[in-house]
Parts: structure tokens; C-alpha cells; sequence
């Protein structure tokens, strides 16, 4: 892996969570130019590359926001050169059965989940167009739930979000094949972080994929090696 994303710009939303962590730890290493927006300022005081000579982080930015959004890859853009790679993680889990869930409730959890990764993607593929022609890779996170909506019991705002952001990835995937920018997304289950062990005390944590499992498919897909996968929602269940 080493030198495969030399120079190359890469966006990674929600970067300094759990899963974000892990792949920009991969890209960094890897000789990548990463772009990171926070949400707050505790994102990047956390964060562990803040100090990365090849990272750009930008503070307080809403990508629920489309100008907030636009502005940020734009600045990217212009700190670190041609985009290459957008990776959309931020997002958000809410429970609540449908009694329980206010309109309000079933907004947030699209704008946190759908609107981001639409704004996000939205201003990632301008910019692709804009690189001379290379192309370019966007991986989306999805989630069990949005794949088997069974699984979305007591959740159906999350659900309903994520199934949204996996249609929106095949339709994108279709509609920008014949422009070289290859749109995938992931679906994990339950990740294995440290929070979700908090939450879930009585669980088998072994059967859940860890949060470096997951970043080396992400890494995979927005790879220049990857040239043919396109359109696919790659079930990330880990034994569970």
C-alpha cells in the first residue's frame, strides 16, 4: 500500500471518528493529501494527525449546509490541489420506534446521514470535473438496515436515511460511469468501537468488524487499481 495515493487529494468526512480515523491513518501513510471538515472544534483538538503536514483540516463545518459544504471543497481544492478521492462518512445513529420519533427527529437523521453525503458528493464531483479528465473515486457509507430493513426495527429514521444514501449511490454510480468517477458505498453492521461496547455491554464483540476492516475496503475502493467496480453496496457484517 505504501505510495499508492502519493500526492493524490483525498476528502474524508467525519474524519475523526472511529471509522474516519482509520482511513486517514491508511491515506496518510500512504503518501495521500487529506482534507478534513469538523463539525467542532473537539473534533480536531481529538484528532490524532491534526499536526500531519499532509492533512487540511477546516473547523465548524455543516456539510447539511450546501454552501457550507461547496465552500469547504473548494478551500480543499485550493490547499491541496486536484481532488481524487471523496470519502463520506460523517453521519449520525438515532433509535426510536415510530411512536416515539418526532418529524424532527426523522430530519435530523437525514440531514445528518442523506443531505451530507448528497451536499459532499455534489461538491466532490464538480471538482473531479475539473481535473483534467483523470476521473476519480466516491465511497458512501450505507448501513445494514438500509439492505435489510428488518434490521431497521426501532429505527426506521436511521434506516430510512441510509436506504436513501444506497440508491443514491447506485443511481450516482450509473449516471457518472462514463465520466470515470467510480461511486461505491460500504455497509457495515454493528462497527466495533468503543462506543458502541458502551452502549451494547452484553454483546459479542468478536462477531462485529473493526473499524480497520472496514478502512482498508474503503482504501480499496478509491484506489487508482480499482478501475472496474462501480454501483456496489459491499456488505461489511464482520460474523454478526
Amino acid at each position: 500500500m505504501p505510495h499508492t495515493f502519493e500526492n493524490r487529494h483525498i476528502v474524508v468526512t467525519g474524519g475523526a471518528g472511529a471509522l474516519g480515523c482509520e482511513v486517514c491513518s491508511l491515506l496518510l501513510y500512504s503518501g495521500a493529501k487529506v482534507s478534513m471538515p469538523a463539525f467542532s472544534d473537539a473534533e480536531l483538538e481529538n484528532f490524532e494527525y491534526r499536526e500531519h503536514s499532509n492533512l487540511y483540516a477546516a473547523r465548524r463545518v455543516n456539510l447539511a449546509d450546501e454552501e457550507q459544504a461547496s465552500g469547504f471543497y473548494r478551500q480543499a481544492v485550493d490547499q491541496q490541489g486536484p481532488l481524487w478521492a471523496s470519502v463520506h462518512i460523517a453521519g449520525g445513529f438515532g433509535m426510536g420506534k415510530i411512536a416515539d420519533t418526532e418529524l424532527k427527529d426523522f430530519r435530523r437523521q437525514l440531514d445528518l446521514n442523506l443531505v451530507t453525503c448528497f451536499n459532499s458528493t455534489k461538491a466532490a464531483v464538480r471538482h473531479m470535473r475539473n481535473n483534467g479528465g483523470q476521473g476519480g473515486r466516491i465511497v458512501n457509507i450505507a448501513a445494514r438496515p438500509a439492505l435489510e430493513p428488518r434490521q431497521g426495527a426501532g429505527m426506521t429514521a436511521y434506516a430510512t436515511a441510509k436506504a436513501g444514501v444506497a440508491a443514491f449511490t447506485v443511481a450516482l454510480a450509473e449516471e457518472l460511469a462514463g465520466e470515470n468517477i467510480l461511486v461505491n458505498a460500504i455497509a457495515p453492521s454493528i462497527i466495533d468501537t468503543e462506543a458502541n461496547r458502551q452502549s451494547m455491554p452484553d454483546a459479542d464483540y468478536s462477531k462485529w468488524p473493526k473499524p480497520d476492516e472496514l478502512a482498508r475496503q474503503i482504501v480499496m475502493l478509491i484506489s487508482p487499481s480499482n478501475t472496474v467496480t462501480r454501483g456496489s453496496i459491499i456488505t461489511v457484517y464482520g460474523r454478526s
